[in-house]
Parts: C-alpha cells; sequence; structure tokens
C-alpha cells in the first residue's frame, strides 16, 4: 500500500540508538485533520495552497479526468489526507496504511541555525537573529508531496505539491493504483543573499518523479 514512515531515534551515551524511536511522522500525520494542514503549490500563475477553488483549470482537469468535479475534489481531498473515501471506508478510492507516502530514494535533508562563519555582507547578523530558529526537516514522499517536519516532535509544519506531479495525482487516489514516483529526488538548502536580505532557500526536485 506504499506508505511512509520517518522515525527519530536519540542517541545514548554508548552511541547505538534508542529502541524505541521518539515520535514517528506517520504516526503524528494520522492524528491531522486533513483541511488543518498547510499544504501549498503552484496553480501556473502564483504560489496558493492546495485547495480545488485555487487550481488552474488544466489542474482540477488533471485530477477530475473525464468524471465529476465532485469526484476531482474527493480526490484531491484524499492527497491532503482524507480517509473517508477509502474502501474500506465504502467509498471508492484507494486504501491506505498511512497518510504519508512511501520515501525511496529522497534523502533527509536537517535545517537548524545558521551555522557557517561567513561575515560579509552583514551575514553574522542573519545568524544572531536566526541562532534559535526551529529544527527542521525536509524529504520528498511519493505521495506528490515535498513535506516539512518538525525536528522536535515530527510535526508536519508545511508540504508542497509541485506543478510536475499533476498528470499523476488522480492514479495515486484510484484503487487500480500501481507504483509511481512524485517527489523523489533530494531536497537542500542554502543561504543566499538578494542584495538586500539574507534568506535560507529550500530547493524540492522530483527525480524519478520528473524533470523539476
Amino acid at each position: 500500500k506504499w506508505a511512509g514512515y520517518l522515525h527519530a531515534y536519540s542517541l545514548q551515551a554508548n552511541y547505538n540508538l534508542s529502541t524505541n524511536p521518539l515520535w514517528d511522522a506517520a504516526t503524528v500525520l494520522e492524528s491531522v485533520t486533513p483541511a488543518n494542514r498547510l499544504i501549498f503549490t503552484h496553480n501556473e500563475t502564483i504560489g496558493t495552497s492546495f485547495d480545488w477553488a485555487n487550481l488552474s483549470t488544466t489542474q482540477q482537469d488533471l485530477i477530475k479526468g473525464t468524471d465529476a468535479v465532485t469526484v476531482g475534489q474527493a480526490r484531491l481531498n484524499y492527497i491532503r489526507g482524507e480517509r473517508s473515501q477509502e474502501q474500506s471506508n465504502s467509498g471508492a478510492l484507494r486504501n491506505r496504511n498511512s497518510k504519508l507516502g512511501d520515501i525511496v530514494n529522497s534523502n533527509l535533508w536537517v535545517v537548524g541555525k545558521p551555522s557557517i562563519g561567513y561575515t560579509g555582507n552583514n551575514y553574522a547578523a542573519f545568524r544572531t537573529a536566526n541562532a534559535s530558529r526551529p529544527t527542521m526537516i525536509y524529504v520528498g514522499a511519493n505521495d506528490g508531496m515535498l513535506h516539512g517536519f518538525s525536528g522536535s516532535d515530527g510535526s508536519e509544519k508545511m508540504a508542497y505539491v509541485p506543478r510536475g506531479v499533476y498528470n499523476k495525482l488522480r492514479a495515486y487516489a484510484e484503487p487500480s493504483y500501481t507504483h509511481q514516483y512524485f517527489v523523489d529526488g533530494h531536497p537542500f538548502t542554502g543561504d543566499i543573499y538578494d542584495g538586500t536580505n539574507w534568506k535560507t532557500m529550500l530547493v524540492g526536485t522530483l527525480a524519478g518523479g520528473g524533470k523539476g
């Protein structure tokens, strides 16, 4: 059923990992109301939330195919994590073991406070201002999203559905689904100076999921 799991373990004094995980991001995500998730996308014009009314007509058509709009909306809600329309709940959509899709080739990328020793263009002030920045873990999954999880408790802080996977999203919800790659590449970050301010930029890649 292509479920994904992301566990955190504590490192013990003998450098072995703890037996039980501190948290499992999939378990934490299971308790979140799908409508409350911060999932973003790009509707071919502007960045926006991943909601039916915000998508372009082309994106809506890719999700609903030749079916009714209500079917397309149900598929989008399924992708957001709604499970009431799964076959096990007398619905028509594919059963899952987890809202989090499988993580295959994407590496984990951990982002904490800025730490490089560069001082040009007032970088030191940027480093000081972000010294308490919460640790985040970014990873791509084959549920169509790049996920950002809290390093402290595994809660999902954001997710992003890139434009390059829309042609596969309809299949992901179908009972006949056979595995496809979506956001399968390595995310990474870097601090950049835009001429005025420093900021940390996150880049996600599709890898096996496509070009993008």
